[in-house]
């Protein structure tokens, strides 16, 4: 295939101006839409946009799911999902223009989510309709996700092998009990991956209306604490026998950063796979 020879700019979407303390999919991102045209370029690349366990793109809890934290309140807003008010009552006071305060931004954009979602259940007849084709249409990867990030949540965001043995290693029966006790918070996920679909696709569009293509980034491996390994853990090189934990890991640096990339059980991987 003959690519034409196109120039664009490299920016995350964190880094875009932004009164909620993070960069996102709303009004700025549409802009510099506007601005990538207007300058003549072709290519908006940005960073994973992945749902992150910690400050880096680069460690994913899924491959498949987006990153609520790039949820714009404003398109929020504007779908009717949240108030002026609920704008009003985030405390800006630990925002900083130079950087990230992530602690701040999961608390403010959480509540925000939390309070679409009630509107959401509350004033649209077909919500459970929606949400429900939207699973239909994901249900690959999301039908895990929702339960990952549930349980996640249950036991304060521990490491999935830190989990009762039986929802470490998936048992049906521990599962569905889940299933069963926590059926509004997994419904609340999917919820907040569908506000990031639309979102992200609206973006998308105008992009491309506007001939720009957006290009991006992946990790080059599954973060351990993912929702991909604890639901595909045979394909993984993990302590089977006792922790789950990883055997092998890649990227390990004493002086500078340890992320936990466990590699591929390759040759069960391709007997998958064929």
């Amino acid at each position: 295939m003959q690519l034409k020879r196109s120039s664009g700019i490299l920016l995350h979407i964190t880094s875009l101006p932004s009164s909620y303390g993070i960069g996102d999919v709303g009004p700025e991102a549409f802009k510099f839409i506007d601005f990538l045209v207007e300058t003549k370029q072709k290519l908006w690349q940005t960073l994973p946009i992945y749902p992150i366990n910690s400050p880096s793109p680069y460690s994913s809890l899924s491959a498949f799911a987006g990153n609520s934290w790039l949820i714009s309140p404003d398109k929020l807003l504007e779908a009717n999902l949240i108030s002026k008010d609920d704008l009003k009552s985030i405390d800006r006071s630990k925002f900083n223009n130079a950087y990230v305060n992530f602690n701040e931004i999961k608390k403010n954009k959480e509540k925000l989510l939390e309070k679409a979602y009630l509107n959401f259940k509350n004033n649209n007849e077909q919500s459970s309709e929606i949400l429900n084709d939207f699973f239909q249409r994901e249900k690959y990867w999301i039908d895990n996700f929702t339960l990952f990030m549930t349980i996640k949540e249950k036991y304060k965001n521990s490491t999935w092998s830190d989990w009762p043995e039986p929802l470490r290693r998936r048992e049906q029966t521990a599962l569905q009990r889940i299933r069963k006790l926590k059926k509004d918070r997994i419904k609340y996920y999917l919820f907040v991956q569908y506000i990031f679909d639309q979102q992200w696709n609206d973006l998308k569009k105008y992009a491309n209306d506007s001939n720009i293509k957006i290009i991006g980034d992946i990790p080059m491996y599954i973060d351990y604490d993912s929702v991909d390994v604890w639901a595909n853990s045979h394909i993984f090189q993990l302590d089977h026998n006792d922790t789950m934990k990883p055997t092998v890991i890649a990227d390990y640096s004493r002086t500078f950063q340890s992320l936990v990339r466990n590699l591929n059980e390759w040759n069960t991987f391709m007997s998958v796979l064929v």
